[in-house]
């Protein structure tokens, strides 16, 4: 099973969020399995870590999966930190968005 690779933009905030969780959805339906390339510039809100919490909550519910391609970048990890996300991080987050590597 090789994923689908989806490879986002760097500016990933509320104002775009929309075409993210279509392509999100349509890459989903097609595949059992979708790997997310978030470009090592990308800075995030809240709207775009919920998004994926959702989907990953979603596919796994569906027997999908969805990793990414690299941990997180420095501005997605300051929003996970920010929201608290970091703090409360169980083992399966852990390793889907810092690749099983310790918060620095």
């Amino acid at each position: 099973m090789t994923p689908e690779t989806l490879t986002l933009p760097s500016s990933l905030f509320i104002r775009g969020i929309t075409s993210v969780h279509e392509s999100l959805l349509a890459a989903l339906k097609d595949n059992k399995a979708i790997t997310l390339d978030i470009p090592d510039d990308a800075q995030a809100d809240l709207s775009f870590i919920q998004l994926i919490e959702a989907s990953r909550l979603y596919a796994r519910t569906e027997g999908k999966y969805i990793t990414l391609t690299k941990p997180a970048s420095p501005g997605v990890l300051e929003t996970l930190r920010r929201g608290g996300f970091l703090t409360t991080m169980d083992e399966a987050s852990r390793l889907f968005w810092l690749h099983g590597k310790e918060i620095q």
